[in-house]
Order: C-alpha cells, then sequence, then structure tokens
C-alpha cells in the first residue's frame, strides 16, 4: 500500500530503523499524527499494536482510519499505558515543545520510548542556511506569514516549519519532560554537510571545545561537567553535523 512512500525520504530512514528492531512484538505503539498510515502500516507488519491519531484524521488510507487529537490540547490516552510513541515530521510544526513532550511523557509506561523524527537543524547544511538567511536550506528563504498555515480546517491548523529545534534543544526540553536518555540514529547524509565539513569542522570543533573548557570554568559540580561533555560531544559528533534527517529516540 505504501511501498512508494516508504521507499524514498524520511520513509526509507524510518523503514529501515524501524526494521531493525526485532522486539516489536506485543508492544503498544501511538503513532501520533500518523499522516496517511505509512508508520502505522510499517510496525503492525512487525507485529505491534499500533493506535494512530491524527488532528486530520480524514487523511489517513488505513483500513479503520484514525482517530482525532491534538497533543497540544492533550491526548486522549491514559497515563503509563504505551510502550512507544513514534512522533513522525511533526514536533517542528508545534508552537509548544516542552508541553508536548511532556504529554507525551505522561502516557508513555517507565522506561517506555519516544521515536521522533524531524528536520535536522544541526546539519552543517542547516547552520550554515541559518548564518546566511535564517532559513531551513540554503536555497531557502525563512518562513513568512504568508506560508506558514500549511492546511486549516476550521480550528485545526496546521503550521509549516515555524519551529524548528536542533539536537541540543531536543537533548534538553527532552530531558525537563522527564526523558532520561536521547539515542541519534544515522540517516542518508547530506552531501551539503559533507562538502562544507571540509572547511569548517575544524572551525566548529575549536569554537565548541572553547566555550566548553570556558563552561568548566564557572563550576567545580562534577554533575555539571558531566553535562556540559555530553553537549560537547553532542555538537561535535560527525554523524549528526552529516544526518539529513534528524531521528532519534528518547527513552522515559
Amino acid at each position: 500500500m505504501f511501498e512508494q512512500q516508504l521507499a524514498l525520504g524520511i520513509g526509507q530512514n524510518v523503514d529501515r530503523i524501524l526494521r531493525e528492531r526485532a522486539d516489536w512484538s506485543n508492544k503498544t505503539v501511538v503513532d501520533l499524527a500518523c499522516g496517511d498510515g505509512r508508520t502505522t502500516y510499517v510496525l503492525r507488519s512487525l507485529g505491534a499494536t499500533v493506535k494512530p491519531y491524527d488532528i486530520m484524521p480524514e487523511y489517513c488510507k488505513l483500513d479503520g482510519g484514525a482517530e482525532y487529537a491534538n497533543i497540544m490540547d492533550g491526548l486522549p490516552i491514559e497515563s503509563a499505558s504505551v510502550d512507544v510513541v513514534v512522533l513522525q515530521e511533526v514536533i517542528e510544526h508545534l508552537p509548544n515543545h516542552l508541553a508536548a513532550l511532556q504529554e507525551i511523557n505522561r502516557i508513555l509506561k517507565p522506561g517506555g520510548e519516544l521515536f521522533l523524527t524531524t528536520p535536522n537543524r544541526s546539519s552543517m547544511a542547516s547552520k550554515f542556511a541559518y548564518l546566511c538567511f535564517e532559513s531551513e536550506i540554503i536555497r531557502g528563504t525563512p518562513p513568512s506569514a504568508m506560508e506558514s498555515v500549511w492546511g486549516d480546517a476550521g480550528e485545526r491548523k496546521y503550521y509549516g516549519h515555524l519551529f524548528l529545534m536542533g539536537a541540543q534543544q531536543l537533548r534538553t526540553l527532552s530531558m525537563l519532560a522527564g526523558f532520561t536518555s536521547m539515542h541519534v540514529h544515522r540517516s542518508d547524509k547530506s552531501r551539503t554537510s559533507q562538502w562544507l565539513m571540509v572547511p569548517f569542522y575544524p572551525i566548529v570543533y575549536a569554537m565548541s571545545y572553547r566555550a566548553y573548557r570556558r563552561a568548566l570554568r564557572k563550576s567545580t559540580c562534577a554533575i555539571y561537567a558531566r553535562e556540559k561533555n555530553e553537549q560537547l560531544k553532542l555538537n561535535v559528533d560527525g554523524r549528526i553535523l552529516t544526518n539529513k534527517f534528524l531521528i532519534a529516540s528518547l527513552k522515559k
């Protein structure tokens, strides 16, 4: 049903990562903002019990469709009842990242997981695009008010990429929301980012390390030092700097 969509772009990456796992059997999964239902389709084929939700459920192509839910209004799901939540290409559309992550954390069981994808604001290409024109991609312009509402069904507004976030912000907000760890998966590589790594990676590394050393002089707390070390590693990780997409697993 979704073979063509799953063979391209972010769909190809998500399909590969999900199929590499062998622990989907008997897992209870919520697919938030499921869209046409392609990820629910994959997970069901892998043995998971999946409940799809969307702010515009009429676009779901699955048998049985999807239920309506708007994460910003609270989810109609019992607390601590879900093993995995999938939030694919959604968080960059939400005006309150922390509230969304807190709500997802609420419905996850202890030890549960949020599988999240979003445009990679931390890639070298994206950093350069923001430097040039505060845009998402080098050949693009920033989102304007004219083009920022992608879908509008009465009160169900769906915004464009107004709320992009990078790996550092995602990690910090997820910890504030109650998550304990973040693992970033390898995605397709961005060719532009790979080319930009040659002249700019030494600068990024040097400036990141300088900021890290300055931060350590502010406190002798071991916990603070470990946190700053984790931030440094995240900032100079070549995988994150060259990933085309930001795909992360957050553990509760």
